[in-house]
């Protein structure tokens, strides 16, 4: 499977390789952006590096911003190392001005408030009556209230830099058959089992706990002050904080040969028949053993609950 590195420079020229040594690709559902590490043979000779764009057969699974990169000779060869994160990083790293945003929908809070370079969204008008930004949230956390308050979901990155608060309406099912890695993880190390929050009055009236840290023998209790942010969402902004403490705590992954082109929340049929929706992709590979992907769906508040 023929993989591509391409490298676009700040004069405008732009330099590409498919004589990759390793790489490794990642997309995961709690994440605002793919990364990518990558080590390729090249003439590179710039520093300038302004955008990469990463393609797995004729798809391009990545297209970011130059984290780091260096240029080694070695054994007679140019050997380029970068690493790169999506353009959608910049959502989380970028703040928007602290408030009250009323008739807020996906379309105007990502037009009217922010654009991002390279950044798409799903065409989304429908609309909430406010949400609350504190001082120094990110973009991404607009979005992230946005999307708890439409449809108590956790919004994601779906393709290359598009921000999205549903699954596709019609998402790829991917039924591998070179399958030679499988199995399941657990980690509960984060879990929180419950959270207390202070009212106006200064008394915690606030509370909200699922049992599931309870019910495994686990007891993390959280103290917080009042939040505007999650008052306007009710009783969901308590659940959200402890739901995102339980998020990816179980998990089943399969490794097969090759690359299908899923995105997350598309849906993998494992060997037993099980069908489940992916919450993250790792594509990787190497000169010498080729492409090869691993599925991770997880089974949270978000994910195949």
């Amino acid at each position: 499977m023929n993989v591509l590195l391409k490298l676009f420079f700040k004069d405008g020229t732009a330099l590409e390789t498919n004589r990759i040594v390793t790489f490794r690709c990642v997309r995961e559902r709690y994440t605002p952006y793919s990364s990518l590490t990558a080590v390729a043979e090249t003439d590179c000779t710039q520093s300038d590096i302004v955008r990469i764009d990463f393609s797995v057969g004729d798809k391009r699974v990545h297209s970011g911003i130059m984290d780091a990169f260096s240029v080694i000779r070695s054994g007679g060869k140019n050997l380029l190392k970068i690493s790169s994160r999506g353009f959608s990083s910049m959502l989380s790293q970028n703040e928007i001005a602290p408030g009250t945003l009323t008739m807020i929908s996906l379309n105007t809070l990502m037009t009217e408030h922010m654009t991002i370079p390279n950044v798409t969204w799903q065409s989304n008008s429908e609309t909430v009556r406010y949400i609350y930004v504190k001082e120094h949230d990110s973009q991404w956390t607009a979005v992230v209230c946005l999307g708890l308050t439409l449809y108590e979901d956790y919004p994601y990155i779906g393709a290359v830099n598009e921000i999205r608060l549903s699954p596709a309406d019609n998402p790829l099912v991917v039924t591998p058959t070179k399958i030679f890695e499988e199995g399941i993880t657990g980690d509960y190390s984060r879990i929180v089992s419950d959270y207390y929050m202070k009212d106006v009055n200064d008394e915690y009236s606030y509370y909200y706990s699922d049992g599931f840290a309870e019910d495994r023998g686990i007891v993390r209790q959280k103290y917080i002050a009042y939040d505007k942010q999650y008052i306007a969402l009710d009783h969901l902004g308590l659940q959200y904080r402890l739901n995102f403490t339980e998020r990816g705590c179980k998990a089943r992954f399969a490794t097969y040969l090759g690359y299908s082109g899923e995105e997350l929340r598309d849906r993998f049929v494992f060997p037993d028949g099980t069908n489940r929706e992916i919450s993250a992709v790792e594509i990787c590979g190497n000169a010498k053993k080729g492409v090869f992907t691993k599925i991770v769906c997880y089974s949270d508040s978000y994910c195949n609950n």
